[in-house]
């Protein structure tokens, strides 16, 4: 995926698609993207050029009806542009009809009843990492030879990716030749394959044959050899453009005097060369001039212009001051006449003023050079840019009003983008959380609600699930879920609602673990909606079950998380949705035998709903009780096997010792008149039969728990202590 640091000119609309469409497992991979991956694939090289190429050995192999693949290669090595490739050829040839990712689930296992019931499919799995307390279980190879029965009967095939380690770990019992060594590609066949793919009359002879592009494949990785190419091709088509700009005279009189009307080969090789290497000697020439000095206005110009491309140029002129007060402590005076102007330092940075007043480099991708000189020259004045450089999206009402420019919602929204992604890059790169800190720090004082929120969870949600950068992201959030800033759990638990959680859902459920033993009031309400994703996926239900009733048995945590997570579960949201809320989902008997199904404590439900009560004290309590009670007491009604269920939970939940049993019974029993009959609920008979069911359970109960033996306790008046006799609570006998 190319990703640059600044720039996406949409080449990877394609890519991005792919992504964010395989994290549903019941979507088909488009065939249109798999077209595409046909053509731009290179094909590994085999040692033996007389026989069949590896990537064709392993194709013929998954000709087979029910046949499995296991391609083990490390991060970033094209495992799963590999597995659409060999997808895209058996779909081209009729073999399969689509192609279709797999979720490996919640748990350690991957059980062949996860297989779904579609045929002459092609599957893909990826196996989630190792980390920690959750890792794949080691039976996973063995369990192949099953999956190979049930892909068999339904003429489907399968490809999974794994890690080189964790495969050695797990492949034990794996079916023979399951895992072939695939070849290697060389960056060059890459580099060849794509080019001609993006455009088919491409020189790229002439481009990979020459002498300063050449040095520049050698042994590079996919993503790199990617960045090169698109280096090539904005050239060329530059390039291009510029030769068809000169037949027509209208467009050559549109064109800036200073800028050339066509570059020489020689010309565009040596700004690929350039560009690939951050225009580092050039960017020092302009930092260091001969015989004078940059002054700090100038530098920090160049850098607000190179971040802020595309806004007006009184913004970018304005942000240039900002930032140099704050990197060098310098007050620059640009209201007046006594500083340099726009054109002064537009022609000191060597940009170009558009029509439409914004500022724009003739060297490509100068602009992100810039920002990384900027980030290698000066290492002490990062953490300083960066707060800068997180504030720059931020609506300046201020700035657009002395200089009579607007900057458009579209404008920031980009922009926003191009500093989460700096961010991410660096952040990745050099293994610091601290620029994604930043990020995630200014743009949540804007507001969880405001637009910039939303983009920073997409940047991390996205991050998360990209092969590159999963492992560092996965492990930064684990960090995060341990810290007390709400501005990092709440980032945590956006994520682990979104994509994230979806994809690894299993290591979700621990960073939000982590995040609810916090208890912040400001993540509850979104804590509660990934309770809520998270529970879609069947796989997870017993380990999330467990942990919110754990949040609802903990002092620290039961009523806020506790009670907020299992009214998540208990009740419909919105309130008007039709059909049972998840937890009596589960417990219906149509649920039992689906795979992966999980059917919720007794004991689980009763701690669940204590909770509830307890917190019935306040307004919201009261609310949250009320829509509980109706909800349930509804499905009693409505089915019988639901029934024992329902009253069983809300008996037992009452059923406590000491003087909290009666308030509870008490709370129960009003709420309970209120379903029968309220201002908006006219009288039902068959209410108000289950309501004296219910009540004659609670007085059974009570019956019992006073025949008990009392336990002779010590007392200030040395008598025995229990709960209160004939108190008011218990006058009220339906």
């Amino acid at each position: 995926m190319l990703q640059r640091a600044f720039i996406n000119n949409g080449e990877q609309i394609g890519t991005k698609y792919v992504y964010e469409q395989t994290l549903d497992s019941h979507s088909p991979i488009s065939s249109d993207y798999l077209a595409v991956v046909r053509e731009v694939y290179a094909e590994p090289r085999g040692v033996d050029h007389l026989a069949p190429s590896p990537f064709k050995q392993a194709l013929a192999a998954l000709g087979a009806e029910g046949s499995v693949l296991v391609i083990s290669r490390p991060s970033n090595s094209s495992r799963s542009f590999t597995a659409y490739a060999l997808f895209a050829h058996l779909l081209n040839d009729g073999v399969i009809t689509e192609v279709r990712p797999l979720s490996f689930g919640g748990s350690k296992h991957f059980p062949t009843r996860r297989l779904p019931h579609d045929h002459e499919c092609g599957y893909l799995l990826e196996l989630p990492p190792d980390e920690d307390d959750f890792v794949v279980d080691a039976s996973f190879g063995g369990n192949l030879n099953k999956l190979v029965e049930r892909l068999q009967h339904r003429r489907c095939r399968l490809i999974v990716l794994t890690r080189p380690e964790q495969w050695r770990r797990i492949s034990h019992g794996a079916p023979d030749g399951v895992a072939p060594n695939l070849g290697i590609v060389t960056p060059r066949d890459i580099a060849e394959r794509w080019l001609l793919g993006q455009e088919p009359d491409f020189p790229a002879h002439q481009w990979l044959d020459h002498a300063d592009i050449e040095p520049l494949l050698a042994g590079q990785a996919p993503t790199d050899v990617l960045n090169l190419v698109y280096l090539m091709l904005e050239e060329h088509r530059t390039s291009q453009s510029a030769a068809a700009d000169a037949t027509d005279p209208g467009q050559a009189l549109k064109r800036p005097r200073d800028r050339s009307p066509r570059r020489t080969f020689a010309e565009q090789v040596a700004n690929v060369a350039a560009a690939h290497s951050n225009w580092e000697d050039a960017l020092y020439t302009w930092h260091e001039p001969e015989g004078r000095s940059r002054t700090s206005f100038e530098r920090n110009f160049l850098l607000a212009a190179a971040v802020l491309r595309g806004d007006p140029v009184g913004h970018v002129y304005a942000r240039a001051a900002k930032l140099t007060e704050q990197l060098d402590s310098l007050k620059v005076e640009v209201e007046g006449q006594r500083e340099p102007g726009v054109i002064a330092m537009t022609k000191a940075i060597g940009a170009e003023r558009e029509g439409d007043g914004t500022l724009t480099f003739t060297r490509p991708h100068w602009d992100d050079a810039a920002i990384e000189y900027f980030w290698n020259d000066r290492p002490l004045a990062r953490t300083t840019f960066l707060k800068w450089l997180a504030q720059a999206p931020v609506p300046d009402p201020n700035t657009s009003k002395e200089a009579l420019e607007i900057t458009s919602r579209e404008g920031r929204l980009a922009l926003a983008e191009r500093v989460g992604q700096f961010a991410l890059r660096w952040a990745v790169r050099h293994r610091r959380q601290t620029p994604l800190e930043r990020i995630v720090e200014e743009w949540h004082k804007h507001g969880t609600t405001r637009e910039l929120w939303p983009l920073a969870v997409e940047i991390l949600d996205s991050a998360a699930i990209h092969a590159v950068s999963a492992p560092y992201i996965h492990s930064m959030l684990l960090a995060w879920s341990n810290r007390s800033q709400p501005h990092l759990q709440r980032a945590v638990v956006d994520v682990c609602t979104g994509a994230f959680g979806r994809r690894h859902t299993a290591k979700a459920l621990r960073r939000l673990r982590n995040v609810a033993a916090q208890g912040h009031p400001d993540v509850i309400d979104a804590l509660r909606e990934a309770v809520r994703v998270l529970w879609e996926d069947p796989t997870v239900r017993q380990m999330l079950f467990g942990y919110v009733i754990d949040w609802c048995k903990s002092d620290t945590t039961s009523q806020t998380v506790g009670h907020r997570t299992f009214t998540a579960l208990a009740l419909n949201s919105p309130p008007e949705t039709a059909g049972l809320p998840p937890l009596l989902q589960a417990m219906t008997e149509e649920n039992r035998d689906e795979e992966d199904s999980f059917r919720p404590t007794l004991q689980g439900l009763v701690t669940g709903w204590r909770t509830l009560l307890r917190q019935a004290a306040g307004p919201a309590g009261e609310r949250d009780l009320d829509k509980g009670v109706f909800t349930w007491l509804d499905a009693a009604l409505e089915s019988h096997t639901l029934k024992s269920t329902v009253l069983d939970t809300l008996r037992e939940a009452v059923n406590v010792p000491g003087a909290e049993g009666p308030a509870l019974r008490e709370t129960l029993r009003t709420s309970s008149q209120w379903w029968v009959q309220g201002l908006d609920r006219p009288y039902s008979a068959e209410r108000e039969s289950l309501k004296r069911e219910l009540s004659a359970l609670l007085d059974q109960d009570l019956l019992a728990r006073r025949q008990q033996p009392i336990t002779a306790l010590p007392s200030s008046a040395g008598t025995p202590v229990d709960e209160p006799q004939g108190s008011a609570a218990e006058a009220d006998v339906a």
